[in-house]
């Protein structure tokens, strides 16, 4: 996964990043033991912090929240499988360095409007210290990094894969209607005995039951959801047909908006789905740029003035004459593409930092940029051609890898997930009443 991509997941929900809160943070008392997960702790004091932190952004973003006793076993699960997951990452030698780091920091505080000190004002007024904060995204980082190393890098997909999906329903709607869903999970056990598995269906029934008779979704979902948004109160965002889950495809196109269905039995147990809204979108017309860059990173030897002052005097260097490509090639910091003269190939503006895109969209062809600030550092650009994107066989073949890849890579981390929590030793001491 790219940086600015990185950096977009981080920004989706900053609550994320936030699920390893040490018991400095939560004072110097002793305290009250949750749970122990391979031998570290999880105090209350380290679960009530974090309820407060999630609670507060919630109610922020969707207004009417469940109460925090509820809400405690869902966020108890979230910092268990956090505890897993930096526990795998140290054993396999799994860092983040800090420079990383602070691009991220950058790169959030720019999603929001916002410079270093106004992020570290809106950080310390939720009663977080900035260097705890900072300990917090590298926690996340480390994980991403794992999820990569253990998941992502494994995940490929077949012509013939790409064939069926582009023959299937979901491949060959082209009407550009997408949905947005919300889902419950209720998860069953590996090899349930018969009333267990019962007792979980009778428990579903009841979920579609009450949701049918006037509860609301969302709080339901914050409070028996064992799906990954259930903190979201189970918003799966908006999706084309081709980006659901397969499983939900069928029921989606049928659904009308704010019709429920289920439960539906998968191997990893009943979903329950509400159709929240659906709309029907123009296809865009997708324009893609031919860019190269130079790069110059700050780091302890080279400020970001230094590094501002460098591209400066390189692009007075193209102004009289000097090839782009052959400075590129000489100065820049980017590994990847130094050596093809900073040439970064055809980019639009999903793959490219927003900031980026903003600049390279205002520049003619063979035109340099003033130097600008990046997450990966400072650059200069110079727009090479520009060309809309054609739907073609390829474009469509593209289209239809991503969204295989997607769907793969999410089942396989939903399974690997389950798989290191069962893997766990993990006891949970008490039942969590707040207070």
């Amino acid at each position: 996964m790219n940086t600015y991509k990185l950096v977009k997941t981080l920004c989706t929900s900053l609550i994320c990043a936030t699920l390893c809160i040490s018991s400095t943070y939560a004072g110097q008392q002793l305290d009250k033991i949750v749970a122990v997960v391979n031998g570290d702790i999880i105090t209350q004091s380290e679960l009530d912090s974090y309820a407060n932190l999630v609670l507060s952004d919630m109610q922020q973003n969707q207004g009417s929240i469940p109460a925090k006793d509820v809400m405690q076993q869902q966020i108890l699960n979230r910092m268990i499988m956090d505890k897993v997951q930096v526990q795998l990452a140290r054993q396999y030698g799994i860092e983040v360095d800090s420079l990383t780091v602070s691009q991220a920091l950058q790169g959030i505080a720019k999603s929001h409007g916002q410079s270093m000190e106004q992020l570290k004002n809106s950080v310390e007024s939720r009663g977080i210290k900035f260097n705890e904060y900072r300990d917090l995204i590298k926690t996340e980082l480390t994980i991403q990094n794992l999820q990569s190393k253990e998941v992502h890098q494994d995940i490929s997909v077949s012509k013939t894969e790409i064939e069926s999906f582009l023959n299937s329903p979901a491949g060959q709607d082209n009407s550009g209607t997408e949905y947005r869903l919300s889902h419950i999970l209720i998860a069953i056990p590996d090899a349930p005995t018969a009333d267990a598995l019962n007792k979980l269906q009778n428990e579903a029934n009841e979920i579609v039951t009450k949701i049918k008779n006037g509860d609301d979704f969302a709080k339901v979902a914050l409070a028996k959801s064992s799906g990954s948004q259930a903190l979201k109160g189970g918003d799966l965002g908006w999706r084309t047909s081709g980006e659901l889950p397969t499983l939900f495809v069928s029921y989606a196109s049928s659904l009308k908006v704010g019709e429920v269905a289920g439960p539906i039995r998968s191997s990893s147990g009943f979903h329950i789905i509400k159709l929240q809204e659906k709309r029907v979108t123009a296809a865009p017309q997708l324009t893609e740029t031919h860019v190269r860059q130079i790069l110059i990173k700050t780091d302890d030897h080279t400020s970001s003035s230094e590094a501002e002052a460098k591209l400066v005097t390189l692009k007075n260097q193209v102004k009289k004459g000097n090839d782009f490509a052959k400075l590129a090639l000489q100065k820049s910091q980017d590994k990847n593409t130094a050596d093809k003269g900073g040439d970064l190939g055809w980019v639009d503006e999903r793959s490219v930092d927003p900031e980026f895109y903003s600049v390279m969209s205002k520049l003619r062809n063979k035109e340099v940029s003033a130097p600008f600030e990046t997450e990966e550092g400072w650059v200069i650009i110079q727009v090479l051609d520009r060309r809309v994107q054609r739907n073609t066989d390829e474009t469509a073949m593209n289209k239809a890898r991503e969204v295989i890849g997607m769907r793969k890579m999410n089942e396989a981390l939903e399974a690997w997930m389950k798989r290191i929590r069962d893997e766990a030793r993990i006891e949970i001491m008490t039942a969590n009443k707040n207070g």
